[in-house]
C-alpha cells in the first residue's frame, strides 16, 4: 500500500480523470490521505459521470447525512456533509449543488470534493446565474462581484435557463425563449422564439442543450386517474368531513405528457423572431414529440426520436445524456423528478411523488425510484 500512497500527484490526477462512475470516485478518495489529497484539490472539480437522484431532506431535520441514489444500479450512498446542514438545495448543476442560507448567501458546494465556491469570494473566471423571487426573475453575478446583478425583463416568469454556446437562454412559463446579453453595460435579454399555442395548461418548461441543439421540453400535469376513481366512490355517501376529503385528494396530480421543441434559426423576412417552432401533434393520453422548423417547407419536419439520448429535468439544470455511456439509461426517455414545488406545502404528506421515466417512443411511464422521497420545502434533485 505504501508503494501506492507513493505515486506521484500528476499520475494520481490522470487516474482519476479516467474514472466513470461515482462508486470509483468515492473508492478513489478513500484509499489513503496522499488519494484523498488529490481528490480534493481537483480545481475545478470533476464533474460526475453518470446520474444520481439525491433525496429530499426528511422531515425538516437538520441532518448532516444526505441520501444519494445511483438508480442504475440500485445502490444507495449517505453522504456527510455538514456543509449543507441548516441550507436548502435550491439546483444543481454540472456537479455543483446551488445551496441557500438563512442569511441568503447563495453558494455552490460539491459533495464529492468538498469544495466550497462562495461566490462572492472565489477566484476564477465564471459566470453565475439563477432564477429568484416570487416574480422568478433572473440575475447573474461573478466571482469578485460584491452583489447580484439583476437582468431587467418585461414578461418575469423564468422556468430554465441554459447555458448555450457561449450565451445563456431562458425560457419563460408560456414558452417564450430568450438570449440573456450580459456583456453590455446595461444587461438585458432578447425575446428570440414566441409562445407557442395552447400553453396554458403547462406546468412547467425546461430549455436544455442536447447533442448542439436546443430544446425546449414543455411539462404537462393533470389528476391522478387512480384519484378520479376515489372521488367517484366518495359520491356514493355524504357526511364525509373536510380532513378526509383534503386526504384524498392528496396526489391530485401527476405527469401526463411532454413536448419538445427544437429551436432553428428564422430566416423569414421581417420576422420579430431569430427563432421558430411549431407545436408536436398529440398522441393520445401522452403529449409529445420532436419537431424541427424549416422556412423552407410549411409542413413541420417531425424527429420521431431522441436517438441515443436520454433527458434529465427537474429542480435543477436540466440536461442531455448519451443513454449508451451509462449502463441501465434509456435512451429516447425523459428521467423528471417532481419540481412543482408551489403546491408541496398544500400536500398531506409533502410533494415528491411525481417522479418516473417516460418513454418519447411508446408514450409509457414508468417508476425509475420505488422508495419515496417527500418533501413540504424540499425537491428531490438530479446530481449530474
Amino acid at each position: 500500500m505504501s508503494k501506492w500512497a507513493d505515486l506521484p500527484d500528476l499520475i494520481l490526477s490522470e487516474i482519476m480523470r479516467r474514472l466513470s462512475f461515482y462508486n470509483d470516485f468515492v473508492i478513489f478518495g478513500a484509499i489513503c490521505k496522499s488519494w484523498r489529497s488529490v481528490y480534493s484539490l481537483e480545481n475545478p472539480p470533476l464533474s460526475p459521470r453518470c446520474p444520481w437522484l439525491m433525496l429530499a431532506e426528511e422531515k425538516e431535520q437538520k441532518s448532516h447525512t444526505r441520501v444519494f441514489v445511483n438508480l442504475f444500479d440500485n445502490k444507495v450512498y449517505n453522504f456527510k456533509l455538514p456543509e449543507l446542514v441548516g441550507k436548502k438545495c435550491i439546483g444543481t448543476s454540472f456537479g455543483w449543488l446551488v445551496s441557500v442560507g438563512t442569511d441568503f448567501q447563495v453558494n455552490l458546494f460539491h459533495p464529492l470534493s468538498k469544495h466550497l465556491l462562495i461566490t462572492h469570494e472565489y477566484d476564477c473566471d465564471c459566470i453565475i446565474m439563477v432564477i429568484y423571487g416570487n416574480g422568478r426573475s433572473l440575475a447573474f453575478t461573478r466571482p469578485g462581484y460584491k452583489a447580484w446583478i439583476d437582468i431587467p425583463s418585461h414578461s418575469g416568469s423564468i422556468s430554465d435557463i441554459a447555458f448555450y454556446k457561449g450565451k445563456f437562454y431562458a425560457v419563460n412559463c408560456h414558452g417564450e425563449a430568450f438570449v440573456c446579453h450580459t456583456d453590455d453595460d446595461i444587461p438585458f435579454i432578447e425575446s428570440i422564439a414566441p409562445r407557442p399555442p395552447a400553453t396554458q395548461e403547462i406546468i412547467q418548461m425546461y430549455i436544455v442543450e442536447s447533442s448542439g441543439d436546443l430544446f425546449v421540453v414543455s411539462r404537462f400535469r393533470g389528476d391522478d386517474i387512480e384519484d378520479e376513481n376515489v372521488h367517484e366512490s366518495e359520491g356514493e355517501g355524504e357526511g364525509e368531513d373536510e380532513d378526509e376529503e383534503e386526504k384524498i385528494n392528496d396526489n391530485a396530480y401527476v405527469t401526463i405528457g411532454f413536448t419538445i421543441l427544437k429551436l432553428e434559426c428564422s430566416t423569414k423576412v421581417r420576422s420579430k423572431y431569430k427563432y421558430k417552432w411549431v407545436k408536436a401533434r398529440l398522441h393520445g393520453h401522452a403529449i409529445f414529440g420532436v419537431v424541427s422548423v424549416s422556412d423552407t417547407c410549411r409542413t413541420p419536419e417531425r424527429v420521431d426520436s431522441l436517438g441515443d439520448q436520454a433527458l434529465f429535468v427537474g429542480d435543477n439544470s436540466s440536461v442531455s445524456l448519451f443513454a449508451s455511456s451509462f449502463n441501465g439509461c434509456k435512451a429516447n426517455c425523459i428521467y423528471y423528478t417532481d419540481d412543482y414545488v408551489e403546491v408541496f406545502p398544500f400536500t398531506l404528506n409533502g410533494g415528491g411523488y411525481d417522479m418516473g421515466v417516460f418513454s418519447v417512443e411508446d408514450g409509457e411511464y414508468k417508476h425509475h425510484y420505488e422508495g419515496e422521497s417527500l418533501s413540504y420545502f424540499s425537491t428531490p434533485l438530479w446530481y449530474i
